[in-house]
């Protein structure tokens, strides 16, 4: 049994009153509906309300994901901690034992209510349509079950967008699932999953696309080619340097050895976070980087008059091994182990285990703004003043952040030109 499927990039964000409000409301009525019937689904568990903290849960799995991703992956790297968060979401709740023992300990879950409602409040929130035409967000969560498998008819009626697939014919099944994957992506991800074999169980795939216009974008006409610096401090070729003046929130970040600046989505409560180390290498970054060294940075910005410098580049990574390895790392063990695994919440006759995790991501950033796709698959198988300069001429580590939410949807390092 082959396990294929999409992972996508994470968005950061802090939750305000408003937020808190709406995710509540959100899950009251979640539970208002689905109340009774979540109640039979996992009985002994109490229904429980919106957490205002619940995204930053969601954080603290996908940071420590990037830094684990950060040892073992070389040169540039991109990822949606969010997708790959949403992706194991939906095997946990198939999940029994120390197979869920072990995701609740490394997703930092309570208990399957609890997540569910969180889990379908928080999406909703991240779907909401901002004002204006300045940022886009959509996601998809899609759970392809063998049409043979005995099913745990409760769990199945609870999972968004279940279908059931004829694993038996598996060029059909890979076409349909790269379609939908496609789609969700505005066609930036083709064929990410290449085959299946036969015997296939399940495929469980999570899909984001993010596009966002800069609220102050770059004026092409003053994008110059520079030379751009790797460690230890030689040159690494050419990029196309995109470059402006104006107000930023900008901080200095001694925790991290780095400056951060702030490049803000147009009508949204998105920006880009950008992490400049203050010598070459980023690994002070990317070893310290956590929900809190983050919170504190943010906190350190004030608006300032700076000078940025930022490459026009397009980036793609594409991880298998390494996404396995690190959540092993992380914890995750017996999800991959067959004949261990415990999934007995979605067939409790069927020896269920995934075989392969796939994260595919990919980001283009312009003048005019930043486009961002992920998928994510498991398979059974200031004026006045001098301005600050803050030019990306070597490796620097980025984030596309929800500010109200306290969510990194997507996460990456630009180590070389692309």
């Amino acid at each position: 049994m082959t396990y294929r499927g999409p992972f996508f990039f994470f968005l950061s964000c802090k939750m305000n009153a408003r937020g808190v409000v709406v995710a509540m409301a959100v899950s009251a009525a979640l539970v208002a509906v689905c109340g009774g019937q979540i109640n039979r689904c996992f009985p002994g568990e109490k229904l429980e309300f919106a957490e205002a903290e619940f995204s930053g849960r969601v954080e603290l799995f996908g940071l420590s994901l990037f830094q684990q991703l950060s040892q073992s992956v070389q040169g540039n790297l991109f990822i949606s901690p969010y997708s790959i968060w949403s992706a194991l979401t939906l095997s946990y709740f198939g999940s029994e034992g120390k197979t869920r023992e072990q995701l609740e300990n490394a997703l930092n879950l309570k208990s399957k209510t609890h997540t569910y409602f969180n889990w379908g409040g928080l999406r909703l929130l991240l779907l909401r349509s901002p004002e204006g035409e300045g940022m886009t967000f959509n996601s998809l969560n899609r759970a392809y079950m063998n049409e043979k498998l005995n099913l745990n008819r409760c769990v199945s009626n609870i999972l968004p967008d279940l279908q059931l697939m004829d694993f038996s014919r598996p060029s059909v099944a890979v076409e349909t699932i790269n379609n939908d994957v496609s789609l969700a992506t505005e066609g930036r991800i083709k064929n990410f999953i290449d085959n299946l074999l036969p015997n296939t169980n399940f495929v469980l795939i999570n899909a984001v696309f993010f596009k966002g216009l800069w609220q102050s974008q770059f004026v092409v006409e003053q994008t110059r080619t520079q030379e751009f610096l790797i460690p230890p401090g030689r040159s690494g070729g050419n990029v196309q340097m995109m470059s402006q003046s104006a107000k930023f929130n900008y901080g200095n970040v001694p925790s991290l050895g780095a400056k951060i600046l702030e490049l803000p989505y147009e009508n949204s409560t998105v920006s880009m976070f950008i992490l400049l180390p203050d010598d070459i290498s980023t690994d002070s970054i990317t070893t310290n980087l956590t929900r809190d060294t983050l919170k504190d940075a943010i906190g350190l910005m004030s608006e300032e008059m700076v000078n940025v410098g930022l490459p026009r580049f397009n980036m793609t990574t594409r991880i298998e091994s390494e996404l396995k390895n690190s959540l092993e790392s992380l914890g995750i063990v017996d999800l991959f182990v067959p004949s261990v695994a415990n999934l007995t919440a979605f067939d409790r006759f069927a020896n269920l285990n995934v075989d392969e995790a796939i994260h595919q991501a990919t980001v283009e950033v312009t003048e005019e703004g930043t486009v961002a796709t992920a998928a994510t698959g498991l398979i059974n198988t200031r004026v006045g003043i001098v301005p600050k300069s803050f030019v990306c001429n070597r490796p620097f580590v980025f984030l596309i952040y929800n500010k109200v939410l306290g969510i990194t949807l997507f996460a990456g390092r630009y180590s070389t030109p692309t």
